[in-house]
C-alpha cells in the first residue's frame, strides 16, 4: 500500500523532531541521519506498511539503529 505523500512529509516531520528530542539532537542532525536510516528506506519503499507503525514505535527503531538505546529483543 502506498501513503499520501503529503500525509508521509507530515510524519517525517513529526519523527523528526521526535527523534530529535529523544536523542538529545539539533533537527538538522536528526533529519540528516532520519533521511540516511534504514527506517526511512522502509517507510517511503512502502515495505510492511511501516507508514501505519505510530510515531513512537518508529522513533524507537531509530534510536536503536543510532545506537542511542538497546534493542530489549536482543
Amino acid at each position: 500500500m502506498t501513503a499520501n505523500k503529503v500525509l508521509l512529509q507530515r510524519k517525517y516531520t513529526r519523527l523528526i523532531q521526535l527523534f530529535a528530542e529523544k536523542a538529545d539532537m539539533n533537527i538538522e542532525e536528526a533529519m540528516d541521519k532520519f533521511y540516511h536510516s534504514e527506517t526511512y528506506q522502509l517507510i517511503s519503499n512502502g515495505i510492511s506498511d511501516m507508514h501505519c507503525r505510530s510515531d513512537l514505535y518508529l522513533v524507537d527503531d531509530l534510536l536503536i539503529e543510532y545506537g542511542y538505546k538497546k534493542d530489549i529483543y536482543y
